[in-house]
């Protein structure tokens, strides 16, 4: 190699190292493992609620000895967090211009909003004996001291429909009380802040400065007050920054007890430290450009492609490992450029299959495993260049093998040797076992609730359901969404929505709703409550009537009268609530989806899906969505799919192998160790009761592409003892070198990780035990010395 062409390739390698540390963002989104918005309306809904306001909101509740303490932390908390720039709102407490900005937009049309079934409802609200009712209850009310506002708009609303909105608004709220203007618990004993974030709860570098910044400025205030208080928040950023933190820590070990697994097996075949170093080129080089790559197409890798990346150099270095062993053995004087053109069609077969197989994965509607495709081709092609054209100029730096690596390979060349010898019934046992799986294969448990894909820190989850407890705030989980072709229409649609979801409740088989419909009525149920109240003549009268006798001062409703005589305001708008104050409190209810747009209410404490359906029944779309086990459907799916993709794939493979040996023999030696393999996890899984999901499905292709390799190069070496041997022994090395690899994935507290940790050791470890298993058994072995 030229001396400015390794200048180069050295200049390039520094570039590209410099715009990794620049450019690297590692993220832990859970929608990354969901598949792409424009599937279809359900994937796109549930990813937007994924990354809802409900999401990116926090709830932080202060605990001292003196609640009064509490209180004082927490408000100086919430000033704190008002002035930080990811912070889009605060709230801790009742603000008097939010209730000034809820007094304007709802007060002028309180008679629009007073019920949901007008028909039904108000001649009986709108009784005498009913208005007798509230004005006793009006009367109690206004003795008690705290009744000033009350008296104002009693003149105005003797029949309480400001209240009615009030009380609506209210259930959609956390259960909490106001002290002194703070938020605090029903009991008294906690201070309570809510806060939302401008980021998704999942981009895990903003919210971690953010929580960094919270727990500062708590310490920060309690010692200034000097005040031992308690602070515990709950929040989705929170296991969004742990589970990262989490990865890394994983990487770094999974690198590291790679780094030194592979090291101490070349130490041992090899004898040299420069040995390692030119083998570890190509995947180093292969991970260095697959993560550059990354960054530059996506932006931001996840964090199980880092991992993934991580376990790329006990595949990648396969081929420069190959290189090695036979350069090694080689006669004296052979030239590393004639070692390499000599398996250079072996290399690029053996990468071609393994690049099929990650590449099915790019297919995927999943962003997760599209990316973890993208960085494995461009990893394992650039790993094969540069073995191909930078480690054969570094390998007269490598000093000869020692004596034990010849006897080794002579070993293992004798060992394939021997197994031709033995009766082909016990060579094809493997088969046998393999027809087993027919038996065995359809009692294996299917895992598809990818929810597990990350272990949560169960310290964060019992902090977070003990705030949660405290502020009445489900889990979530249980939708129910609304599909209408425009603003108006989508309003109307919720209104149904309410109305038939409220059966449920009055049965107690539901808790609590959440929606839209504590905020905004359509302007035809608007427009029916205010022409039911102007077409009761006698209303003003009964008024009057009633409040005198239960004592009032006759005229004191003058203003009601006026109101009534009044035109109307206009009925309040989707368009109008938007551009208002109280704006903000519409985002996880409605939003565009498309060309249509999107109405959700929340269920709490929901017993029967199957009764919710019932009730929602004919009402044009509008669906009852549990997103677990919608994407257990999705992923169950996708499973089945990826599946039936690897048989088709094996039948590729195969066709491809046919097309470069020509022959039967050679071509079912190089495949059915890969189709072996696959039959032996899959019944080993069975048998042993592991659940299996999709990332060993996932897993599985990826061994079996590896598989393919192994088989091609013994195949490719089978004719010559000596090239057999050295085969064996490259083999071995990358065999071993993979296992742990993927052995230090299965260390992961990842449940991911782990899923494919234990499939690909398991995997590539049969791999080699059966690839000269089966050229033994269909004869292919090695026909001369040299």
């Amino acid at each position: 190699m030229s001396r400015s062409r390794a200048l180069g390739l050295v200049a390039l390698a520094l570039a590209l190292g410099v715009y990794v540390a620049l450019h690297a963002r590692i993220g832990t989104d859970i929608t990354h493992f969901m598949p792409d918005r424009n599937r279809s309306e359900f994937v796109a809904l549930s990813t937007r609620l994924a990354d809802s306001s409900f999401t990116r909101t926090m709830v932080l509740s202060v605990e001292a000895a003196d609640p009064e303490d509490a209180v004082a932390v927490a408000r100086s908390l919430a000033d704190r967090l008002r002035e930080h720039p990811e912070i889009a709102w605060v709230r801790a407490g009742v603000e008097d211009d939010r209730l000034r900005d809820l007094f304007d937009l709802y007060f002028p049309r309180r008679y629009a909003l007073l019920s949901a079934e007008p028909e039904r409802e108000l001649p009986e609200w709108l009784s005498e004996r009913a208005l007798r009712e509230r004005a006793r209850t009006l009367r109690r009310r206004l003795a008690s001291p705290a009744s000033t506002l009350l008296e104002e708009l009693a003149s105005s609303d003797p029949i309480g429909g400001f209240e009615r909105v009030l009380e609506r608004l209210r259930s959609g709220e956390p259960r909490l009380i106001s002290q002194g203007g703070q938020f605090v618990t029903v009991d008294g004993r906690f201070a309570i802040v809510l806060a939302a974030t401008h980021s998704s709860a999942f981009a895990s570098a903003p919210q971690a400065r953010l929580l960094s910044f919270i727990d500062e400025a708590f310490v920060d205030i309690s010692d200034r007050l000097g005040v031992e208080a308690v602070l515990e928040m709950s929040g989705s950023n929170r296991f969004s920054v742990s589970v990262e933190r989490r990865m890394k820590r994983d990487v770094y070990l999974i690198g590291a007890v790679s780094f030194l697994g592979v090291a101490g097996l070349f130490f041992a075949f090899v004898g040299s430290l420069r040995g390692f170093l030119v083998v570890a080129v190509p995947p180093l080089a292969g991970i260095l450009v697959a993560t550059a790559s990354g960054l530059a197409l996506f932006g931001k890798l996840d964090g199980l492609t880092m991992a993934f990346g991580a376990s790329l150099m006990g595949i990648a270095i396969d081929y420069s490992n190959h290189l090695l062993i036979h350069q090694g053995l080689a006669p004296p004087g052979t030239a590393p450029a004639a070692t390499a053109r000599r398996l250079r069609a072996s290399l690029v077969l053996g990468a071609a299959t393994t690049v099929a197989s990650l590449g099915g994965m790019a297919v995927t509607a999943f962003p997760a495993f599209r990316e973890m495709s993208f960085f494995a081709t461009v990893g394992v092609l650039s790993a094969l260049a540069v073995s191909l054209g930078v480690v054969p100029a570094l390998l007269p730096f490598v000093p000869r093998l020692p004596a034990r690596a010849p006897r080794a390979a002579a070993a293992l060349a004798g060992l394939s040797g021997a197994l031709g010898r033995v009766p082909r019934a016990l060579v094809f046992a493997p088969l046998a076992v393999g027809l087993l799986g027919l038996v065995v294969l359809p009692s294996i448990d299917w895992l598809d609730d990818m929810s597990g894909l990350a272990s949560l820190d169960p310290e964060l989850l019992a902090e977070d359901a003990r705030v949660r407890e405290r502020v009445g705030a489900p889990e979530g989980g249980d939708f129910v969404v609304g599909l209408a072709e425009g603003p108006e229409a989508a309003v109307a649609l919720n209104d149904h929505i309410d109305l038939r979801l409220q059966e449920l409740v009055a049965v107690g088989q539901l808790d609590r709703i959440r929606s839209l419909h504590t905020l905004l009525w359509s302007e035809q149920l608007q427009r029916q409550n205010l022409a039911w109240v102007r077409a009761d003549t006698g209303l003003e009268a009964r008024v009057e009537r009633a409040f005198v006798q239960e004592g009032f001062r006759p005229g004191a409703f003058e203003p009601f009268r006026e109101t009534l005589a009044a035109p109307p305001p206009a009925p309040l708008a989707l368009a109008d609530l938007e551009a208002s104050p109280l704006g903000d409190m519409l985002a996880p209810f409605v939003f565009p989806l498309g060309d249509r747009v999107a109405v959700v209410t929340y269920l709490e404490g929901l017993r029967s899906a199957d009764a919710a359906r019932r009730v929602l029944d004919g009402l044009p779309g509008v669906h009852l969505l549990d997103q677990k086990t919608f994407f257990s459907d999705v992923y169950r799916e996708y499973r089945e799919m990826t599946l039936r993709q690897l048989l088709i794939g094996g039948f590729l493979v195969l066709a491809l192998l046919a097309l470069r040996y020509r022959a039967w023999r050679p071509t079912l030696a190089a495949f059915l160790p890969s189709a072996l393999v696959a039959a032996l996890l899959l019944e080993g899984f069975a048998l042993t009761g592991v659940r299996v999901n999709l990332l060993h499905v996932m897993s599985l292709v990826m061994v079996m592409g590896m598989g393919v390799d192994f088989g091609i190069f013994l195949v490719d070496s089978a004719s010559v003892r000596r090239d057999l041997g050295a085969t064996m022994l490259s083999l071995l090395m990358s065999c071993l070198t993979t296992a742990f690899v993927f052995g230090a994935l299965a260390l992961s507290d990842q449940p991911a990780l782990r899923s494919i940790g234990v499939t690909a050791g398991a995997g590539i470890l049969l791999s080699y035990a059966l690839a000269p298993v089966t050229l033994a058994a269909l004869g292919v072995g090695p026909r001369r010395e040299s």
